[in-house]
Formats: C-alpha cells, sequence, structure tokens
C-alpha cells in the first residue's frame, strides 16, 4: 500500500507538471461556480422499492462522469482518425475536459453527500495515468510526430489506419468493458503481420510502427498490473441495472434487453435492464414507449446524462439544469452539455431530445 502511494503520488506530480506547462483553455464552460444542481434534488431515496441487491448510491450518477468521458475521448479520437492522423489531434484539450468535468460533477455531490473515498481515489489514478498518456503523446507527436506527418490530401500511411481501426475497436469496447480487458496483444500482432513495411511515406511507416508498438507495449504492461490490483481490490461489476416503472412494459416485452422481474408493493413494475453503454438506447426505448421512471438503481433523485448539441442549442425546461458544456474538438459547431433532471422527470426529457434530434451521449445510470 505504501508503494502504491508513493507511486501514486509520484503520478500525480508528473501529471500536475505535463498540465501546467501547457495552461489554462477554454474547452469547457461552467453553468455557475460551485454547486448549481437545486439541493431538492440532492437527496437520498427514502422509500426505496427496488431489490437491496440492486441499489446503488444516489451520488455515482456524477460521479461516474469522468469514467465516460475516457470512454468518449477514443471516441472522438477514432471518429478524427478516420481522415486524419493523430499528430493533429488535440489532445491536450482533452486532459483539461477530464479534470474540469470531474471538478464540477464532485461541486455538485460536495456539501450533500459523504465524501466516497474509494471512488475518488480511482477516478484519479485513471485521470492521472490519461493525463501521464495524453500528455507524453502530445510532446512526442510535436517534437517528432510533425517531422515525418503527411500533408492533409495525402493518403494515410497503412499504420494510420490501423491506428484508426484499433482506435475504433477499443472506444467500442469500452463502452461495455473494463479498458484493461482489452485485447492489446492481438493488435500488436496485426500491427507487424498486416502492414507493408514498404510503401508510401516510409519515414512516417517506420515512425509510426515504433510509436504504435510502444504505446501497445505499454497498454500491455499496465493492463496486467491494473488487472491484478483490480481483481484484489473490487468485486465483479455488475452488468445490469433495476428500474421501477409506472406500468408494464406491454408493447415491448419481446425485448431480451428489458426483462420484467416482479411488482412493487404499490403495483408498480420492476424491471431488469443492461447497465453501461446499453443503458442509454433501453431507457429512451422505455420512454419512447410512455412508460415513466419511478426509480433507477434505487434512486429516485437527481440523474445526470449528456447530449451532443449544436452550439446555438439551449435548454429552457426548468426540470432541467446545465452544469456545464464541452467542445467537441474536432466538431466545429457541436457541443457536449451535461444536463440534471429527477428520475421522475427523466422520460420526458428523453421523448423531448428524441424529438428535438438530438444525440443521447449517455444517461450515468449510478
Amino acid at each position: 500500500m505504501k508503494r502504491l502511494t508513493i507511486f501514486n503520488l509520484i503520478c500525480l506530480v508528473l501529471a500536475a507538471f505535463i498540465f501546467l506547462l501547457k495552461g489554462d483553455d477554454q474547452s469547457t464552460n461552467l453553468a455557475g461556480v460551485g454547486l448549481v444542481v437545486n439541493k431538492a434534488w440532492l437527496v437520498e431515496n427514502k422509500n426505496v422499492q427496488t431489490p437491496e441487491p440492486d441499489k446503488r448510491p444516489a451520488d455515482q450518477t456524477f460521479l461516474t462522469y469522468p469514467e465516460w468521458f475516457l470512454v468518449f475521448s477514443p471516441v472522438e479520437q477514432a471518429d478524427y482518425y478516420q481522415s486524419h492522423t493523430s499528430t493533429t489531434f488535440p489532445i491536450i484539450k482533452h486532459i483539461h475536459q477530464v479534470w474540469d468535468g470531474y471538478e464540477v460533477v464532485s461541486d455538485q455531490i460536495e456539501e450533500d453527500f459523504e465524501y466516497n473515498d474509494d471512488y475518488h481515489t480511482m477516478i484519479k489514478v485513471i485521470s492521472i495515468s490519461t493525463t501521464i498518456e495524453y500528455g507524453l503523446k502530445a510532446w512526442y507527436e510535436k517534437i517528432v510526430g510533425r517531422v515525418t506527418d503527411t500533408h492533409p490530401h495525402e493518403a494515410l500511411t497503412e499504420e494510420d489506419q490501423f491506428n484508426g481501426k484499433f482506435t475504433r475497436d477499443y472506444s467500442n469496447f469500452l463502452g461495455a468493458q473494463p479498458w484493461y480487458e482489452f485485447d492489446f496483444t492481438s493488435r500488436l500482432i496485426s500491427l507487424w503481420t498486416e502492414t507493408s513495411f514498404f510503401g508510401p511515406h516510409l519515414m512516417r511507416k517506420a515512425e509510426r510502427r515504433y510509436f504504435l508498438t510502444t504505446e501497445l507495449l505499454c497498454k500491455i504492461a499496465y493492463a496486467k498490473l491494473i488487472k491484478m490490483g483490480t481483481q484484489s481490490m473490487y468485486e465483479k461489476p455488475v452488468l445490469t441495472t433495476v428500474i421501477v416503472l409506472d406500468k408494464s412494459p406491454e408493447g415491448i416485452k419481446g425485448d431480451s434487453a428489458i426483462e420484467e422481474i416482479g411488482k412493487t408493493e404499490g403495483g408498480d413494475t420492476i424491471v431488469r435492464v443492461p447497465r453501461y453503454a446499453e443503458f442509454t438506447p433501453a431507457a429512451v426505448q422505455l420512454a419512447k414507449a410512455g412508460l415513466s421512471f419511478k426509480e433507477i438503481a434505487g434512486n429516485n433523485s437527481a440523474i445526470l446524462l449528456t447530449v451532443l448539441t449544436p452550439q446555438e442549442y439551449k435548454f429552457k425546461d426548468e426540470t432541467v439544469q446545465v452544469i456545464f458544456e464541452q467542445l467537441i474538438t474536432t466538431k466545429e459547431n457541436q457541443k457536449r452539455v451535461a444536463v440534471v433532471t429527477t428520475v421522475p422527470h427523466l422520460s420526458a426529457l428523453l421523448v423531448q431530445l428524441v424529438d428535438n434530434n438530438i444525440t443521447i451521449e449517455h444517461i450515468y445510470d449510478y
């Protein structure tokens, strides 16, 4: 434990150094300073109808955001790498965004919930690791990558194309499984067996092969280390969420992702749905069917979601509180908006967003 503490301290110092070298940036716009969510929404459910094993703490709807940003970041990178090299990706902005987002969500729960030391420690560890990774990548790309980089009008090398496919596979995997479970070894083998040593832009090909090999080897080693630590310290993650609905989902009972498991004493319907990435489409499906949420994972108060909107889009609903907006750094007219509503108002909000063709990025189901 002492060694781990020292290691974390060293990582924190390195991360802070890299972060501060780049100064501040303006890609996160706050809705206000400190707590902006209605305090009446920040309460524990006193009359829980959800089965005890399926309850999760109310503050986790906020605390899960930084984890999910580290899913959204590779998604944005994968989109960008379809037609660009990683050398020109504004990766430093993502360092600022993960820490800015963590600060805002922490401010919302600081006064009303007991400090969750284990969860905050986990967030800091993964955020520090990401800061170091992204900081080193930014430094390398600025010093070396830009020397070998191809011009925007030129075709991507096989290695740059490989990077795009690898990042896409990785980002898709992160929506359902922990990052350290990803098969980095097979991707390393593919890099060396499925891309040619020769071809146009030979210097770029050789440099990218070195860069990607180094990245994959580091990820293989770090994933093994984290996997061993996680298995010894944490329980296996629960892959489902229990929801209490106002009525039975008659019209969608054939959907295997939504399982009716019982009734409450008051006659409300209890269903089990997938957690993580699959929770959002399941919740949208229930909302579109005219069903209202009474509880999600035992909670009936504040719930966080992020949506992707045009820059000019504004929320005007009193049942919704924006807590921050972030620029999508590679898409000039798009922003991420983090909004909070209450569980009973979630269904109406989801229908409104769907009707307005707004992309629901994720619902943070505790």
